[in-house]
């Protein structure tokens, strides 16, 4: 696409013309003929390498500021017109795929995962955005963010369309909505979790949180659906501000659809659901929520009940997610919990089936929200037997920092601290008793800790392993 025209579409008029060869936003892609944009990020600023991208054969620069003898487009709001060229410049790809939004604290990861399966299974041409990445059934592309940002939504979009893709399956942060990640994607469903206590360092508080979340559903139009947990409380006050079609799912409030005679053990979960029966691997209370959530989606996807449920019955578990890594004389789980509600979650469901100890380890990240950590230290000494607080992705703080925020005020005795978490999860394995659940917590799919700015290769499910075999 000419410069003219795209600038054009944006409002910005250009007084010279050139073939756009792609637009980047980090400078080490630059290739000749593309539009760099200069952004000041949370880790680096984009305008100290606008001469390195002009090197490398940019040919245009947009930025958020002056920058002295370099000739620039200058926007206070770069980010924006970022987003809207990366729009037009991939030929608006998202008008052309339906999407399913899942939003929520907790469930965003093994919601999209559980119904990637089911549609894949029925041959439908999807593909799942989210933590995990982007996937698809021919291949994975990594995301630095659960919902990446316009450009590289745009431009993952547009590959999406061109292999055949025609539904989008996509977890929705709360970073995303508010910084407006997805405002060209045109929502069909959108499904909510619950909300607890998470990422206070980017919101002021749980109002706005839950503030945040609920733009995914104010911006659904009359068409579309919303998929709504009634079992939780924040989700309960959502119809009233959605012009959408409203599907409720719930265990205990009545709902358009609702869990009946619920059966949990370490090895599968049943329960009813409009008279038949689901069964399947899936652990946990939390699952059965996720298969509610999935039942209602296929439900308005147009499949047949028997349909839904034999597909339910035939998932598997998720990777990271009360995944079982080691179950002979003990059992020892890994898990991504790492808020309070899905500690509480996860060792509630471990409690009412544990028949001696539960052991966890867990830590709290670093620069993220320090309100929690001395709350989620509390509810794992308190619903456990044995707790290791220990380091979880550190960044640049200093971990002994955060294990002092996690004990500030901690009345239990029944923890150790350990700084080093390959140090902590062998001293979970050395203290294993018959019976015992290990719940390794935080990390789950994870295979690095972050430690200043580095990422180094860590892995929960190896460390467990390999702790096990020297024992």
């Amino acid at each position: 696409m000419k410069a003219k025209e795209l600038l054009k579409k944006v409002g910005i008029a250009l007084d010279f013309d050139f073939e756009v060869n792609e637009i980047q936003m980090d400078s080490r892609l630059v290739q000749k003929n593309d539009i760099f944009v200069a952004l000041h990020g949370s880790l680096s600023d984009g305008h100290d390498f606008v001469a390195s991208a002009i090197e490398k054969g940019a040919k245009l620069i947009i930025s958020e500021r002056e920058i002295e003898g370099i000739a620039t487009i200058v926007n206070a709001d770069a980010y924006y017109i970022m987003g809207e060229l990366a729009y037009f410049f991939y030929g608006q790809p998202s008008d052309h795929l339906s999407f399913i939004g899942v939003t929520g604290t907790n469930g965003k990861t093994s919601i999209t995962t559980l119904l990637y399966q089911c549609l894949i299974k029925q041959n439908e041409k999807c593909c799942v955005f989210g933590t995990n990445g982007l996937y698809y059934r021919n291949g994975c592309i990594s995301l630095d963010n659960t919902t990446p940002d316009p450009l590289i939504l745009m431009r993952c979009l547009k590959k999406m369309l061109d292999v055949g893709i025609k539904t989008v399956i996509m977890e929705v942060s709360s970073h995303a909505l508010i910084l407006d990640r997805v405002r060209h994607v045109q929502f069909d469903i959108a499904i909510f979790t619950n909300l607890t206590q998470d990422h206070l360092d980017f919101h002021k508080d749980m109002k706005d949180y839950f503030n945040a979340k609920a733009i995914l559903f104010k911006n659904l139009k009359s068409t579309a659906t919303a998929i709504i947990n009634f079992d939780d409380e924040y989700g309960k006050q959502l119809p009233a501000l959605t012009k959408a079609n409203v599907y409720s799912y719930s265990i205990h409030e009545p709902s358009t659809v609702q869990a009946m005679n619920v059966r949990l053990d370490l090895y599968t979960t049943s329960f009813d659901i409009d008279g038949y029966q689901v069964k399947n691997q899936l652990l946990s209370m939390a699952n059965i929520y996720n298969c509610l959530a999935i039942y209602c989606t296929m439900q308005v996807l147009g499949y047949r009940q028997t349909e839904i449920v034999e597909l339910l019955n035939q998932v598997t578990c998720i990777r990271g997610r009360l995944e079982k890594v080691y179950s002979q004389d003990y059992v020892a789980i890994v898990d991504y919990a790492h808020s309070p509600g899905g500690i509480i979650n996860i060792l509630s469901f471990l409690n009412e089936l544990k028949k001696n100890r539960i052991i966890t380890v867990l830590g709290c990240g670093g620069n993220r929200d320090k309100s929690k950590r001395a709350i989620m230290a509390n509810l794992a000494c308190q619903h456990s037997d044995i707790a290791i607080l220990t380091s979880d992705n550190p960044r640049m703080e200093d971990p002994n920092a955060i294990l002092a925020d996690m004990t500030n005020g901690l009345n239990y005795s029944n923890y150790y601290v350990i700084v080093n978490r390959r140090e902590a999860i062998k001293k979970a394995i050395e203290m294993a008793r018959k019976d015992d659940i290990i719940a390794v917590l935080g990390k789950g799919h994870e295979d690095y800790q972050i430690i200043g700015a580095k990422k180094i290769h860590f892995s929960d499910k190896e460390e467990i392993l390999k702790a096990i075999e020297g024992s």
